[in-house]
């Protein structure tokens, strides 16, 4: 199968089990595309296999976490990398979010395409704060960035990682 039918069949996929929820107003399937914008505008298209896992990845990105589908099911359609990827960038357990967050960071920063992802989803999802006037997930957002920054930086060891930060920093 090539990289652009793999990817056809990610976000297919993500789209029907996804079916019914919402981002804000949007159906969800809003997110994941922002998601996937962010990346194009760095260049990452579905031209190599590390690309499309990175796209793919995105996705499918809350997939374990927000919908019926088992991390059996998923690494049976998907494979093992996207669904280490993929169970890397849900949430933990925790009686609130910042424990829910932090259970993901610490498995998350074992895994380099997983913090791309995750800076991608921050970056969307503050891009679309912005644009939707939404203050109050913005100042969330704004006090999460310096421990966010402080694991994710601290780990992460390629290029298109530090050029995401970098323009995250900037919006926030």
């Amino acid at each position: 199968m090539n990289y652009k039918d793999q990817l056809y069949n990610a976000r297919k996929f993500a789209i029907e089990k996804h079916n019914g929820q919402l981002y804000g107003i949007y159906p969800y399937e809003i997110h994941l595309g922002n998601v996937v914008s962010v990346l194009m505008r760095f260049s990452i298209l579905p031209t190599n296999q590390e690309n499309t896992d990175i796209l793919i990845s995105i996705w499918l990105h809350y997939i374990l976490e927000d919908t019926t589908v088992s991390i059996e099911e998923l690494e049976k359609r998907f494979g093992k990398k996207i669904t280490e990827i993929v169970s890397s960038l849900t949430d933990g357990d925790g009686k609130n979010r910042e424990e829910r967050k932090d259970n993901m960071y610490n498995k998350l920063i074992h895994n380099q395409i997983s913090i791309v992802v995750k800076l991608a989803d921050r970056m969307a999802n503050v891009e679309f704060c912005l644009i939707q006037n939404n203050k109050k997930l913005y100042d969330m957002y704004q006090k999460e960035q310096p421990k966010f920054q402080q694991i994710v930086s601290s780990k992460m060891n390629t290029e298109l990682a530090n050029s995401l930060l970098i323009y995250l920093k900037t919006l926030l």
